[in-house]
């Protein structure tokens, strides 16, 4: 994750291959600035992200998209098989296509697909990536651009899943999206309102009125549960983890961690090891 692989617009982060016995889980563990497919090969299990379940079987595939917090559960009667694939992508069409289609999977269920073109293409780089053989980097090279063409094709035609809402609610779970896929980004707030074409104090005033909350209390908890992940994570020095989501000190950190979760950083993270 920390050293990624660049196959031509590509940056590789994971790739392999995952058996989990009955009831196994993978912990909640939060995206950053990519995107995963899950793909079950045998047996049965969940997918949980950010809250909703996605049941799972043999062929399906599971999208997640940047910031997302996400966890897998193998199913209590069966083991759970299946491949992932991590990767971003630099700037350019495939990039923006991805970025279209995360926005309208934003308060969708639309996350889980069968593709058994994508299917094999992962399971061929899976065998590329550990061979030595000549050409493999270009092989895999061709193999990511038809999985990121095969994924923009098969989501492509989602409808946007806030159709069902007013104007106002389309505007606010648009906001919602914005700060949930930037959440390791904004600084201030304030900063989001030309992305809207609308002054900072008009969107904070409709989103309370809209949703109940005020817009600066959903980026807080929005911050705080994806900071909790990472403790649970434990891959992360809590300073790391409050310059990654730019508090202004650890103190204030640890004082708004406390303050939501009834526990420091610090006792959370001795509690998970």
């Amino acid at each position: 994750m920390e050293t990624p692989k660049e196959y031509g617009n590509l940056k590789l982060l994971q790739i392999g291959r995952r058996y989990c016995k009955e009831n196994e889980v993978i912990s909640a563990h939060t995206h950053q600035n990519f995107y995963e497919l899950t793909i079950v090969t045998g047996g049965e299990g969940t997918v949980w992200t950010n809250g909703a379940s996605y049941p799972l079987k043999s062929g399906d595939i599971h999208l997640s998209i940047p910031c997302d917090i996400h966890e897998i559960k193998a199913s209590s009667s069966s083991m759970l098989e299946y491949d992932y694939f991590s990767f971003e992508l630099k700037d350019g069409e495939f990039n923006d296509e991805l970025k279209k289609i995360s926005t309208k999977l934003f308060g969708t269920g639309s996350r889980v697909f069968v593709n058994p073109k994508i299917s094999n293409l992962i399971g061929n780089a899976i065998s590329e990536f550990s061979s030595e053989k000549p050409y493999a980097p270009e092989i895999l090279k061709n193999i990511f651009n038809q999985i990121a063409i095969y994924l923009i094709r098969d989501f492509s035609n989602v409808k946007d899943g806030t159709a069902k809402f007013t104007e106002n609610e389309i505007l606010c779970y648009q906001v919602m999206n914005y700060v949930d896929t930037h959440i390791y980004s904004i600084t201030n707030l304030e900063n989001i309102s030309p992305k809207f074409n609308y002054n900072y104090s008009y969107l904070s005033n409709l989103f309370k009125k809209t949703t109940g909350k005020t817009l600066f209390d959903y980026f807080q908890s929005r911050k705080l549960e994806t900071a909790k992940v990472l403790i649970l994570e434990n891959k992360y020095k809590i300073t790391e983890i409050s310059e990654m989501l730019n508090y202004s000190s650890p103190f204030a950190f640890s004082k708004a961690f406390k303050l939501k979760f009834g526990i420091s950083p610090k006792n959370m993270q001795i509690n998970a090891k």
